[in-house]
């Protein structure tokens, strides 16, 4: 059923179906709810081929009224029916005059301002995140949240909800912001909600891409874990809410938290999509290069190519380099900078510099950024994604390479096959989009249509960290009393499980056989010094390797006798800078390798150790280490000692080696090579506010800053 429209659509062009006779089919299509999307996308269809429906523009334009995409009329038609002008002012925004609500929109919309809660699952291309707007704009809510997955997708975010309500709302995007004014819009991941404490009388929370409340398929669920925590405590504290993502069939547990909702399993079509099937093997690189190949020599237009990782994406951007010529407008001071900071024959300047961006959660955010940038100001016309490619990130392509069908090692299901083939097109500027399967399309199945949330669905199988982060409320009574069961028998204090809840419990437990076998020596001499000694270092390497495996693993550093990690955290820690530690680790690459493609790989290594390890993994480990020295050690109240305190070095690595506030300022784009230029004493206790009022007046002024760097900070003030 799924190529109905697309049949029709070459029946027309083979003249083997006259224009009325295409257009009395959608006619029929859009009165059966069965076939309703069908009939929506041959009206989309005859959009983009308007010249064949001269004579039939009336019933065309009847079509797209039915069909409800109500925008269509104004943008596709130099004429209009004062009845078709009057359904266009019903559904025209009230606060940005320009834009008018599709039918979806519309009842979502009506939904929400009716005190209803609503999950609303639909394509890519139906334009959820405009309802959001809509909610603000009507100044009903004082105080509201936004649950976003990634860092990227709040900078991406806040640049939008900034620019068109600061006057009115204070924006909270970052743990060191603190409320100032009455109405307030935060936008945080699940991670930055727990962390919160002043998340109060909050009267609308949104949770974007919330099939990621289900287990995904991976070896780490603690992401999702996170986000069930995080749901548990804004339906305690909020008035409403709006769950929005991709389309799917159910969900699964939410109806068991006590909370009335309308769950909108649509799917609302605003663009047509061209699918088209290869049925290459996984493992065939060379075939599956060739179709690449010819897809961009055939195929005019912006394209996206996903791919399983950032080692696939620079095996194909190598195979582009040396065989297609693409269009490429890159500023010369920014293939420069690239060059200077991470080496000429990285992939990314490399692939660049050929007219291909590479876009992967590994890359520093002020190069992911420019990155998306140049591609949707089509300075570059091809751009290799990873998985941030189904997080969200907001780009324009006409069309979609899928080239494989895995995430990591993990193969893809149809959902998240759809997800991704859902970025091809956009309403209002590409009627039909080009998506590119060039291996064989997963099957449909019903574990993939649902979306099951395991805060409802409590059982014997539910993880303790997810049990004991949620609120009293959520309990189910199978919990409750497997719960109680578990605390009492638990090595552990429970607010050590809360407060470490990316962790399971068996590593937690490993962690405390791990610390409780440590001298008493080694203890004292580990919290006596405000950095650490060699032998210090070792015990926060070993446990480090310890409760920090996976993402070691994926690295291949996380082996007993593997010295890497010890020397890079050394090296970080007494490094002068975060960049000056950069720089040493670049030129070491450059003088121990002479092949382009190892130092390139060994820059993408020392890259994803900063990200992945030394921001998120070791301030984690830290935390964790702490806790349980002090409760090992500590606990007794008569011991004067004060205990660890790992502060100092949590704030070197989750920082960069900045003030905290500091941070703010990179995740909006601004990379930590200009920061440190701007790193003084006098900005270590200012808020993030105040840095931006500063930066505004006196950007101009600043005679140590290149255009370059003013273009970055200007891009994340602005």
């Amino acid at each position: 059923m799924e190529k109905l429209a697309y049949k029709n659509y070459e029946n027309l062009l083979s003249k083997e179906l006259t224009p009325f006779e295409y257009l009395k089919i959608a006619n029929n299509y859009l009165s059966n709810s069965f076939y309703e999307k069908d009939g929506r996308e041959m009206v989309i269809r005859a959009l983009a081929h308007k010249q064949h429906f001269e004579p039939n523009q009336k019933l065309l334009k009847n079509l797209v009224r039915k069909s409800g995409l109500y925008p269509y009329l104004n943008k596709h038609f130099a004429d209009v029916s004062d009845e078709h002008k009057l359904l266009i002012e019903l559904n025209r925004s009230s606060f940005d005059k320009t834009f008018v609500y599709h039918a979806m929109q519309a009842k979502t919309l009506n939904l929400l301002q009716a005190g209803q809660n609503v999950v609303l699952s639909a394509p890519t291309s139906m334009g959820k995140s405009v309802i959001i707007d809509s909610l603000i704009a009507s100044s009903r809510y004082n105080k509201v949240v936004i649950v976003v997955p990634t860092i990227a997708l709040i900078d991406e975010t806040r640049r939008r909800i900034f620019e068109k309500f600061s006057h009115d709302y204070q924006i909270i995007f970052h743990g060191s912001q603190t409320i100032t004014r009455k109405k307030v819009v935060f936008i945080l991941t699940q991670e930055r909600v727990n962390e919160r404490d002043d998340l109060k009388n909050i009267d609308l929370f949104i949770i974007d891409e919330f099939y990621k409340l289900a287990y995904q398929e991976s070896d780490d669920d603690s992401r999702a874990i996170a986000l069930n925590i995080a749901l548990s405590k804004l339906l305690t504290i909020s008035k409403q809410f709006y769950m929005i993502g991709p389309h799917i069939d159910s969900v699964r547990g939410l109806g068991n938290l006590n909370k009335n909702y309308v769950f909108i399993p649509s799917e609302f079509n605003t663009v047509a999509l061209n699918i088209n099937e290869y049925n290459i093997g996984g493992d065939n690189y060379p075939e599956k290069n060739n179709v690449v190949k010819s897809i961009l020599s055939e195929y005019d237009g912006q394209c996206l190519i996903y791919c399983r990782g950032r080692n696939s994406a620079a095996k194909l951007a190598n195979f582009l380099n040396n065989n297609i010529e693409l269009p490429s407008n890159i500023p010369k001071d920014f293939l420069d900078w690239v060059a200077e900071n991470y080496g000429k024959d990285w992939i990314y300047h490399r692939a660049l510099a050929c007219g291909v961006g590479i876009h992967h959660g590994t890359l520093p955010r002020a190069i992911q950024q420019k990155t998306i940038d140049l591609f949707n100001a089509h300075k570059i016309r091809v751009l290799l994604c990873t998985s941030t490619i189904i997080e969200g990130v907001n780009t324009v392509a006409e069309n979609v390479v899928i080239y494989d069908n895995r995430n990591a090692s993990k193969g893809i299901n149809k959902f998240t096959h759809n997800n991704i083939a859902g970025r091809s097109g956009r309403m209002n500027q590409h009627l039909i989009g080009n998506v590119f399967c060039l291996e064989r399309i997963p099957p449909n199945d019903v574990e993939s249509r649902s979306v099951d949330v395991p805060l409802g669905l409590q059982g014997g199988n539910t993880p303790m960290n997810l049990l004991a982060g949620i609120q009293n409320e959520h309990f189910s009574e199978e919990s409750t009393e497997g719960f109680s069961t578990f605390i009492n028998d638990f090595r552990l204090p429970l607010e050590i499980l809360k407060s470490n809840s990316a962790y399971s419990v068996q590593k937690l437990l490993t962690a405390l056989d791990f610390v409780e076998d440590l001298e008493r020596t080694s203890i004292d001499n580990l919290i006596s010094q405000k950095t650490v000694d060699s032998s210090s270092l070792t015990i926060i390497v070993k446990f480090l390797k310890l409760v920090e495996s996976t993402p070691l693993q994926r690295l291949r550093i996380q082996h007993e006798d593997n010295n890497i990690l010890r020397h890079r955290i050394s090296s970080y820690i007494f490094a002068k800078s975060h960049p000056d530690y950069l720089s040493s680790r670049i030129y070491d690459v450059y003088n121990t390798c002479s092949d382009v493609n190892e130092r390139s790989e060994r820059t993408e290594v020392e890259l994803s150790i900063l990200r992945n390890i030394f921001q998120y993994a070791v301030p984690r480990a830290l935390n964790l280490l702490q806790d349980l020295i002090n409760f090992v050690y500590f606990s007794d109240s008569t011991v004067e000692t004060k205990g660890a305190d790992f502060g100092y070095l949590m704030h070197l690595f989750e920082n960069s080696h900045l003030p905290s506030v500091f941070t703010a300022l990179e995740e909006m784009g601004i990379p930590i090579q200009t920061l440190e230029k701007l790193n003084a004493e006098r900005f270590n206790d200012v808020r993030i506010e105040v840095i931006l009022r500063y930066l505004r007046l006196h950007l101009y002024k600043f005679k140590d800053f290149t255009n370059l760097e003013k273009s970055f900070i200007k891009k994340a003030i602005i």
